[in-house]
Protein backbone atom coordinates (compact mmCIF):
# COMPACT_ATOMS: atom_id res chain seq x y z
CA UNK A 1 0.00 0.00 0.00
CA UNK A 2 1.31 3.86 -0.52
CA UNK A 3 1.09 6.50 1.39
CA UNK A 4 -1.64 8.84 1.01
CA UNK A 5 -1.04 12.47 -0.29
CA UNK A 6 -1.55 15.48 1.31
CA UNK A 7 -3.83 18.00 -0.20
CA UNK A 8 -1.29 19.75 -1.37
CA UNK A 9 0.48 17.02 -3.58
CA UNK A 10 -2.44 16.57 -5.04
CA UNK A 11 -2.54 20.09 -5.82
CA UNK A 12 0.39 20.22 -7.42
CA UNK A 13 0.02 17.15 -9.29
CA UNK A 14 -3.22 18.71 -10.73
CA UNK A 15 -1.26 21.45 -11.80
CA UNK A 16 1.20 20.23 -13.42
CA UNK A 17 -1.27 18.29 -15.33
CA UNK A 18 -2.89 21.41 -16.19
CA UNK A 19 -0.35 23.15 -17.49
CA UNK A 20 1.29 19.69 -19.43
CA UNK A 21 -2.27 20.27 -21.50
CA UNK A 22 -2.13 23.96 -21.77
CA UNK A 23 1.31 23.88 -23.39
CA UNK A 24 0.20 21.00 -25.72
CA UNK A 25 0.51 22.41 -29.11
CA UNK A 26 -2.94 21.96 -31.61
CA UNK A 27 -1.75 21.10 -35.27
CA UNK A 28 -4.65 19.82 -36.67
CA UNK A 29 -5.03 20.09 -39.98
CA UNK A 30 -8.33 22.41 -40.32
CA UNK A 31 -9.92 23.22 -43.45
CA UNK A 32 -9.88 27.18 -44.70
CA UNK A 33 -13.11 28.88 -44.34
CA UNK A 34 -12.70 29.46 -48.71
CA UNK A 35 -12.56 25.09 -49.30
CA UNK A 36 -8.86 25.96 -50.73
CA UNK A 37 -5.84 24.19 -49.65
CA UNK A 38 -2.34 25.66 -50.29
CA UNK A 39 0.36 23.23 -49.94
CA UNK A 40 4.15 23.54 -49.70
CA UNK A 41 7.15 20.59 -50.58
CA UNK A 42 8.93 20.91 -47.11
CA UNK A 43 12.29 20.54 -49.41
CA UNK A 44 10.93 23.25 -52.31
CA UNK A 45 9.33 25.83 -50.50
CA UNK A 46 9.50 28.72 -53.11
CA UNK A 47 6.47 27.51 -54.35
CA UNK A 48 2.95 26.88 -53.58
CA UNK A 49 0.56 24.57 -55.02
CA UNK A 50 -3.05 24.28 -54.64
CA UNK A 51 -4.57 20.52 -53.36
CA UNK A 52 -7.71 18.71 -53.72
CA UNK A 53 -9.38 17.97 -50.40
CA UNK A 54 -10.70 14.09 -51.12
CA UNK A 55 -12.06 13.66 -47.42
CA UNK A 56 -13.05 15.71 -44.33
CA UNK A 57 -14.49 14.96 -40.86
CA UNK A 58 -16.41 17.20 -38.70
CA UNK A 59 -14.97 18.02 -35.04
CA UNK A 60 -16.67 20.66 -32.87
CA UNK A 61 -18.18 22.28 -35.92
CA UNK A 62 -14.98 22.63 -37.82
CA UNK A 63 -13.95 20.71 -40.92
CA UNK A 64 -11.20 18.35 -40.08
CA UNK A 65 -8.93 17.22 -43.55
CA UNK A 66 -8.32 13.78 -43.51
CA UNK A 67 -6.73 13.03 -46.88
CA UNK A 68 -5.58 15.13 -49.49
CA UNK A 69 -4.30 14.33 -53.34
CA UNK A 70 -0.73 15.03 -54.11
CA UNK A 71 -0.19 17.96 -56.02
CA UNK A 72 1.83 16.16 -58.31
CA UNK A 73 0.97 12.44 -58.45
CA UNK A 74 -2.78 12.34 -57.55
CA UNK A 75 -2.40 10.15 -54.83
CA UNK A 76 -4.13 10.00 -51.46
CA UNK A 77 -2.18 10.95 -48.82
CA UNK A 78 -2.93 10.62 -44.98
CA UNK A 79 -1.59 13.65 -42.41
CA UNK A 80 0.99 12.53 -40.35
CA UNK A 81 1.29 14.26 -36.72
CA UNK A 82 5.20 13.73 -36.26
CA UNK A 83 6.30 15.40 -39.42
CA UNK A 84 3.38 17.80 -38.97
CA UNK A 85 2.66 17.31 -42.80
CA UNK A 86 0.63 15.45 -45.22
CA UNK A 87 3.26 12.96 -46.84
CA UNK A 88 3.14 11.04 -50.05
CA UNK A 89 5.60 7.81 -50.45
CA UNK A 90 4.70 7.17 -54.60
CA UNK A 91 7.35 9.47 -55.61
CA UNK A 92 10.70 6.96 -54.79
CA UNK A 93 11.16 8.94 -52.04
CA UNK A 94 9.16 10.31 -49.16
CA UNK A 95 7.14 13.67 -49.62
CA UNK A 96 6.19 16.16 -46.89
CA UNK A 97 3.54 18.94 -48.00
CA UNK A 98 2.61 21.10 -45.46
CA UNK A 99 -0.64 23.87 -45.15
CA UNK A 100 0.04 26.91 -45.89
CA UNK A 101 -1.98 30.42 -45.54
CA UNK A 102 -2.70 31.52 -49.25
CA UNK A 103 -1.76 34.80 -50.35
Amino acid sequence: MGRRQTMMEKYKQQMKAYRKKRMMQNNTPFLPPSGVVYVMDSLDATKKMKAEVLKTKTKQHREIIETLACPVCGNPMEWDPHWEGFICMKHGKKAIYEIVEPD
